[in-house]
């Protein structure tokens, strides 16, 4: 079986309003002299996975991420998919 960390990236779609993100963007601009024009919240997810082949990780993670990981209808998702040699301590090698 070979290795893989993802991480999948969870956006809302720019036409939803990110209220917590406007906050955030307001209390920087409170805190620094950052000219921050726009400031998105989003979530990250991190999955250490064993697969087969990459092909089989990347149609698992993209259909996951389709159904389950994002309200596709008002978030997009994007993942980057790397294949590792091992897991880091502390993660399930069983």
């Amino acid at each position: 079986m070979l290795k893989f960390k993802a991480l999948v990236f969870i956006r809302l779609r720019s036409q939803v309003d990110d209220s917590p993100g406007n906050a955030v963007r307001d209390g920087s601009k409170r805190l620094s002299e950052l000219n921050i024009k726009k400031l998105r919240l989003g979530k990250v997810i991190d999955i250490w996975l064993e697969a087969p082949t990459r092909e089989y990780a990347v149609k698992e993670i993209e259909m996951l991420s389709d159904r389950f990981y994002a309200n596709t209808v008002m978030e997009d998702w994007d993942y980057e998919l790397t294949e590792i040699e091992s897991f880091p301590k502390g993660i399930d090698n069983g």
